[in-house]
């Protein structure tokens, strides 16, 4: 463990300063107009000189300052990041934690139902929900739950904002919707792998019951491949936290990167030339990558924890 400790974290040292070097590349773009000011087209130039300067240059005002440094005139760069990104990840970790115990025992039960007349409550629903594009569930619930309140047939729920506590149960349902069948689907298989084998019957000729069986020899056997789709379902809740933000104007850290993108560079305070505000934008690219860190190690732990030498078999 201390191996796949050191081999992830200089893993995402390099990722980051590889983030790095792609934030600070030089923003020499050129834009060709006419004559009334519609476009034409564009062109870059690359400048290995100033791509250098530029990350010189973030890297002199870190030291300097001691961190990012200040945003304006009494406010830190780092206090905005870290409310955002404080917002954010009670989103993330919640979701990810649904996903996680929702969806495996939804995968059970779509397993229990596979022989059964209403089999499509079980995989043929996990099925449909994999096939719905998020935005489209994202949009039908906010429309349906206004209209809903709007024929007194639900109450009053904050749909846009990040200042109430619906508003966190919102997003949090919106990120874990996807990855909770995701892990259904996953778990679903893997158990009917698992009933192939030859010692479930072997239990079962033991008298094993099937509850037993399933919760004790299938899942620990299975927690295996559904814990190597960590980094997949982490991956996939922090694109989507993106568009989860901006559909619900949520002010996260996803939000933050937009404005990093929008606001244009920071050249005023340091001496780069770039297209975007790459304080801010650094300090939430280390924010989202920490999250994928942490998850593939604990993935990696629970691996070792469920089965040992799974690791060992691996190197």
């Amino acid at each position: 463990m201390i191996n796949k400790l050191f081999v992830n974290l200089i893993l995402w040292i390099t990722s980051v300063f590889l983030f790095i070097c792609i934030l600070f590349l030089p923003a020499n773009t050129q834009y060709n107009v006419g004559k009334s000011g519609e476009f034409i087209s564009a062109s870059y130039n690359y400048d290995f000189s100033q791509h250098i300067h530029n990350i010189e240059g973030f890297f002199i005002h870190m030291k300097e300052n001691k961190g990012l440094g200040e945003l304006a005139p009494g406010q830190l760069y780092s206090e905005k990041i870290k409310e955002k990104a404080g917002k954010s990840i009670l989103l993330v970790i919640p979701a990810l934690l649904l996903a996680f115990f929702i969806g495996i025992g939804k995968g059970i039960f779509d397993f229990k139902m596979r022989n059964k007349k209403l089999n499509f409550l079980g995989n043929g629903i996990t099925l449909i929900f994999l096939s719905m594009p998020d935005i489209f569930f994202i949009i039908i619930t906010q429309i349906g739950l206004m209209f809903l309140y709007e024929k007194g047939l639900f109450f009053h729920i904050t749909l846009f904002g990040s200042e109430k506590i619906e508003n966190y149960l919102i997003c949090i349902l919106f990120l874990s919707i996807y990855p909770i069948f995701y892990i259904a689907n996953i778990t679903h298989v893997s158990f009917k792998e698992e009933g192939e084998n030859d010692y479930i019957r072997t239990a079962m000729a033991k008298g094993s019951t099937q509850n037993r069986i399933l919760y004790i020899h299938m899942l620990k056997n299975s927690l295996t491949m559904i814990l190597a789709h960590s980094n997949t379902i982490t991956l996939y809740v922090l694109s989507n936290l993106f568009i989860v933000e901006k559909l619900t104007s949520f002010k996260g850290a996803a939000h933050g990167m937009f404005e990093a993108i929008h606001n244009g560079t920071s050249i005023n305070m340091v001496d780069i030339n770039i297209g975007l505000d790459g304080l801010s934008a650094f300090a939430y690219t280390v924010f989202f990558t920490f999250i994928i860190f942490g998850t593939n190690l604990l993935s990696q732990i629970g691996k070792e924890m469920v089965e040992p030498k799974f690791l060992e078999s691996e190197q």
